[in-house]
């Protein structure tokens, strides 16, 4: 199998050019960059948390210290240490365990929405949870397919919508009114083309590479919409997508899923993953979310 599989043709079309988005919707961006200086601040402990998965000298008991004082963001992790998709349902209690059992990059994952304010997601956003866990635990199961690993592909693919929580934040009217008007994730991406010039995956990207991510996330989150070839964890997204807007939205148009990643990923493999992908997201949506 190889590791860097050529993908062409893209989940949706590229965005239309900068030079098109008028004044207002160059006044977003502008709150939208200052936005992502800003959140760190609001939540130092889970910007705190970012930082410190990313520092080779943390391990899970100092990084198990820094989130204990986030009790809700720990409590985050702890629920999710105890889903059924880890396999030690009730038998996790403390958070330095919680954190080997979950691994770095979904405690980081974890820290971004809590600094973004997704605890309480705005109602045009209703979705977003349920969305982005389907997407994360399918890039996760098809990520050996692809040559990457496991859990920076189920840690992108939750992020993966993130840029909509922070376009929601910094245009709460017209943002809401554009996600109401489009049909499919499609049209959402042509849309937030026409009005900024760039896709709610790519401010997703650019937010990553903003709080010092590693560099390859950031990466590939910018090519998931991206016409073209994409790195392999790219790609592990996209199908994670796919697959959670085949189960949301059924009277879609699905796009062949042996196109979107040359072929390491069959149909028949993908309609095998729709069951367990949507009971484990579920599980996972109703533990991060009460």
């Amino acid at each position: 199998m190889s590791a860097t599989p050529p993908v062409t043709g893209p989940p949706a079309a590229p965005p239309g050019p900068t030079s098109s988005v008028d004044d207002s919707a160059v006044a977003v961006l502008g709150r939208l960059s200052a936005a992502l200086d800003e959140l760190p601040a609001q939540r130092p402990v889970a910007a705190r948390v970012i930082a410190e998965t990313d520092d080779v000298r943390s391990d899970a008991r100092s990084l198990g210290h820094t989130l204990g004082f986030d009790p809700a963001l720990t409590a985050k992790v702890l629920r999710l240490a105890n889903s059924a998709y880890f396999g030690l349902s009730g038998r996790v209690g403390a958070p330095s365990f919680a954190i080997t059992v979950v691994g770095f990059a979904t405690v980081r994952s974890l820290a971004v929405a809590a600094m973004a304010g997704l605890e309480d997601t705005p109602p045009c956003l209703d979705s977003f949870w349920e969305r982005s866990l389907l997407t994360a635990v399918a890039a996760g199961e098809v990520a050996a397919r692809l040559g990457v690993k496991a859990p920076d592909a189920f840690s992108l693919g939750m992020l993966s919508r993130l840029g909509q929580a922070l376009l929601v934040r910094c245009d709460p009217v017209e943002y809401p009114a554009l996600l109401a008007a489009a049909s499919s994730r499609e049209e959402v991406l042509e849309a937030e083309g026409r009005r900024y010039g760039v896709t709610h995956t790519r401010v997703s990207a650019e937010a990553l590479a903003a709080w010092c991510f590693p560099e390859d996330l950031a990466h590939a989150l910018s090519q998931v919409d991206r016409a073209g070839w994409a790195v392999p964890l790219a790609v592990a997204v996209r199908v994670g997508l796919e697959l959670s807007e085949r189960i949301l939205d059924p009277a879609r148009a699905p796009r062949p899923v042996e196109h979107l990643t040359a072929g390491h990923v069959r149909e028949a493999e993908l309609d095998a993953l729709r069951a367990p992908v949507q009971r484990t997201a579920a599980d996972m949506v109703r533990l991060l979310t009460s």
